[in-house]
C-alpha cells in the first residue's frame, strides 16, 4: 500500500484576509458579525506519511489555522509544525513568524525554507534575528528538498514573476508517491510566467511540470473590482481571464482550483453567478479545510 500524503486547505484568501481592517463593505462587515464567514489568508498544511506536520506560508491566523488542521477533537492537542516553507515575503505569507518566537509558542530550532534572496532579506529583519539567536528558527535555502527524512514527499521551489519589492517568489511543486501539486498563489500576470517558462499556454505549463492538481491565484474576478484602486499597481491574473485562457476542462486535464481571493471577489460567495461560471468550465474554488491526497 502506498503511503499517503495529506494536503490540507488552511486559508484561501488574500493577504488581509476576510474581514479586511478597515473595510466596510458588505462582504466584511457581514463576516464581522457572523465567523462562519471569516476567511483565512492563504495557507496549507501537508501531513507526512511519518505523521510529520509541514506548514506553508505563516499567516496572521496561525492560532486558528493550526487549530483547524488538528481536527474538531477538543482533547487533541495543536498541531505544532515540523517545518515550514515560504513562497514569498508579501505581507499575508509571512505575517505569523513572530508567533514562533519567545512572547508566543517559544518553539525550538524550526527550520523554515525559503529562497535564498527572501532568506538574505529576512536575516535583515531585527525580530528574525532575534529569534535566530534565541533558537527559535533556523532559515535554510534549498531549491529541492524533503522537510524530513521520513515525510514521504518533495518540496521545490518553482520561481514564478510577481512584483519584487521585498524579494523573489516561488510556486511551491509539492510531488508526493501518487500526485504533484501545484501551489501558485500569487504571480504578476500568466504572460510572463508562460515566457519566463518558455511556454504557450497553461495547459503546456502544467505538463511541463507534471502536475496533477493546481491550485492557482484568484486574487481578483476581473479589472473593475476595486473602483478608485489601480490594479496594474498590484498585478494579478484575473480568475475571468484565466477560464478564458483554459475554457472547458478536459478529459486527462489536472485539477485546477482557484486559491488567494481578495476580500472584494465574488466568488467568496456559494450562490454567485461568478462562482457558478467558474464551475460550469469544470474547475473550481478553494475552501478552508478541504484536504487532498497525493
Amino acid at each position: 500500500m502506498e503511503p499517503e500524503i495529506i494536503v490540507t486547505i488552511l486559508g484561501i484568501a488574500q493577504d488581509a484576509g476576510i474581514p479586511q481592517a478597515g473595510c466596510s463593505c458588505e462582504r466584511c462587515l457581514n463576516a464581522h458579525e457572523n465567523p462562519g464567514l471569516k476567511r483565512y489568508p492563504v495557507s496549507l498544511g501537508i501531513e507526512g506519511c511519518d505523521g510529520s506536520k509541514h506548514l506553508i506560508e505563516v499567516t496572521k491566523n496561525l492560532s486558528e489555522q493550526l487549530r483547524l488542521w488538528s481536527g474538531d477533537d477538543i482533547e487533541q492537542k495543536i498541531f505544532i509544525p515540523d517545518s515550514v516553507t515560504i513562497t514569498h515575503l508579501h505581507l499575508g505569507h509571512v505575517e505569523g513568524i513572530g508567533q514562533f518566537g519567545k512572547p508566543v509558542m517559544g518553539v525550538n530550532n524550526l527550520p523554515i525554507y525559503l529562497s535564498q534572496m527572501n532568506n538574505d532579506s529576512m536575516q535583515e529583519r531585527n525580530d528574525v534575528q532575534l529569534m535566530i539567536e534565541e533558537g527559535n528558527i533556523r532559515l535554510i535555502s534549498k531549491n529541492q528538498f524533503q522537510p524530513t527524512n521520513d515525510c514521504g514527499f518533495t518540496l521545490e521551489f518553482i520561481p514564478i514573476p510577481h512584483r519584487s519589492e521585498l524579494g523573489d517568489t516561488s510556486a511551491i511543486l509539492i510531488k508526493g508517491p501518487r500526485k504533484n501539486l501545484l501551489f501558485l498563489p500569487d504571480q504578476d500576470s500568466w504572460s510572463e510566467t508562460l515566457d519566463s517558462f518558455s511556454v504557450r499556454n497553461i495547459r503546456e505549463l502544467l505538463t511541463s511540470l507534471r502536475i496533477d492538481i493546481a491550485l492557482v491565484d484568484g486574487t481578483f474576478w476581473n479589472l473593475n473590482e476595486l473602483p478608485g484602486r489601480d490594479l496594474s499597481k498590484i498585478p494579478h491574473p484575473t480568475i475571468e481571464d484565466s477560464i478564458h485562457y483554459l475554457g472547458m476542462k478536459k478529459i486527462n486535464d489536472p485539477d485546477i482550483s482557484f486559491i488567494h481571493l481578495n476580500h472584494s471577489n465574488p466568488v467568496n460567495d456559494h450562490n454567485s453567478e461568478e462562482r457558478k461560471l467558474v464551475e460550469s468550465y469544470g474547475w473550481s474554488i478553494c475552501e478552508r479545510n478541504d484536504t487532498i491526497s497525493i
